[in-house]
């Protein structure tokens, strides 16, 4: 069967599933495979929950994969044996994979075909311009999202004599040296991830990460990080970790750059808005949130985001798919997204949703961080949609991991990270060059 006849038989069952009952289509049971765990592992068991009460026809069985990149590998290996789940969540990076798969069933067809009414353009501008095709159609449903903040210590601010949250990262460097100076074992920690380290970095500053404006103009990129503001922020980083004032999370005694910040064992960390709900349920630290940092004399530009989206198989019994509409409808319903970002932090993702949560009392984290996304854009807050992003991101740590341990000099590390990045990015052109996106 061809493809364009396989997607008319499709539409077929659906239009008759519909026509059989016609006020809440057909009943069914369908998997969604998430990738969390702990506070966030309970926040969307709690909307499973409430959508399968809400929604008696249909039940949702909402299954923990483990990590992203757990949740990715055990996805492809699903659909290869025909046993993937209807819905699954997919992180950031996996998006350029999911897109040339030739495996989803797009998001925006699949609620057209339910009956389903979705204004794309509600989505925040920084959502949107990431998952959406250059026409503007979202082929899955953002999900969780967030950016990146700098959260500090009041109290160990005040005691070192800093008054203000460092803006650039010039100060960032002086409140490190005037944080150990006081006595401070652990000025600031990180675990030095690219998302946080070089693509939140380089899209504040305005600077790309590869050409094809960072892959979103077609396979033919190629990573050309390695010059420039990345490498400048790099030395910094390598520099600050000589010198003892940024210490990998993995030298606190929680092991975790977040519980470190959160237990009162480090001044600073630069982390991601969802890190809030864990902070803010720790209660031990007097948090200060401030946006990233850029360096003095430069133009702050928009943050890039983080997070997830939800995918829809292709394979499973046209029956299935009116129900996994209804479940994306009750996702983003606004209520739904508030009380997603209120449990775990993570950044509400509609214009309605925004509107509702700025007439309560918004958590810092949030509220920074909408703004900092918030801010002029240029051609790179759109974020990077690469192809096998997430074997790069192993490539820069290890390549990092070696500078950091004094086996290269960080611009060997970074020369060869973007070199071998770009041999993998041959091999994704060689793979999906024919091109399979929907």
């Amino acid at each position: 069967m061809t493809r364009r006849a396989a997607s008319l038989w499709l539409a077929w069952m659906l239009s008759a599933c519909m026509a059989a009952a016609p006020a809440t289509g057909c009943a069914a049971e369908f998997e969604f495979w998430y990738a969390h765990g702990g506070l966030y592992a309970q926040s969307i068991d709690e909307l499973c929950a409430g959508f399968n009460q809400a929604n008696r026809r249909d039940h949702v069985r909402c299954l923990p994969q483990g990590s992203y990149e757990q949740t990715l590998r055990k996805a492809v290996a699903a659909y290869r044996a025909d046993q993937q789940p209807a819905l699954v969540e997919i992180y950031d990076v996996g998006t350029a994979d999911m897109l040339r798969s030739g495996a989803i069933y797009p998001v925006d067809a699949l609620m057209k075909d339910t009956g389903h009414r979705a204004d794309d353009a509600d989505y925040l501008d920084s959502i949107r311009r990431f998952y959406a095709t250059p026409d503007g159609h979202l082929l899955s449903q953002p999900f969780s999202a967030s950016t990146l903040v700098l959260y500090a210590n009041r109290k160990k601010l005040a005691a070192a004599g800093i008054r203000a949250l460092p803006q650039t990262w010039e100060a960032f460097g002086q409140a490190l040296q005037a944080l150990k100076a006081h006595g401070e074992t652990c000025p600031a920690v990180a675990d030095y991830t690219p998302w946080k380290m070089l693509e939140q970095t380089n899209a504040a500053q305005g600077a790309p990460i590869a050409s094809a404006n960072n892959g979103h103009d077609g396979l033919a990129a190629r990573y050309l990080f390695a010059d420039g503001i990345h490498r400048r922020y790099m030395r910094d980083v390598l520099r600050w970790h000589a010198q003892g004032l940024l210490l990998p999370a993995i030298m606190t005694h929680a092991n975790d750059q977040t519980l470190a910040f959160a237990d009162g064992e480090c001044a600073m960390v630069i982390d991601a808005t969802g890190a809030y709900a864990i902070v803010a349920k720790a209660g031990i630290v007097d948090a200060e949130v401030g946006a990233l940092p850029v360096y003095a004399g430069t133009t702050r530009y928009g943050n890039t985001i983080g997070g997830s989206s939800l995918w829809v198989f292709k394979g499973k019994d046209p029956a299935v798919y009116p129900a996994v509409a209804r479940f994306l409808a009750y996702l983003r319903q606004p209520q739904q997204q508030l009380f997603f970002s209120a449990r775990t932090g993570y950044l509400p993702l509609t214009r309605e949703a925004e509107q509702r949560l700025a007439s309560t009392a918004e958590p810092d984290a949030i509220r920074i961080g909408l703004a900092s996304m918030a801010l002029p854009g240029n051609p790179y807050d759109a974020g990077v949609q690469l192809g096998f992003m997430s074997l790069f991101r192993l490539i820069w740590q290890e390549e990092v991991q070696r500078a950091l341990a004094g086996r290269e000099s960080v611009d060997q590390a970074l020369a060869r990270a973007q070199a071998r990045g770009n041999r993998l990015l041959e091999r994704f052109q060689a793979t999906y060059g024919s091109g399979s996106t929907p």
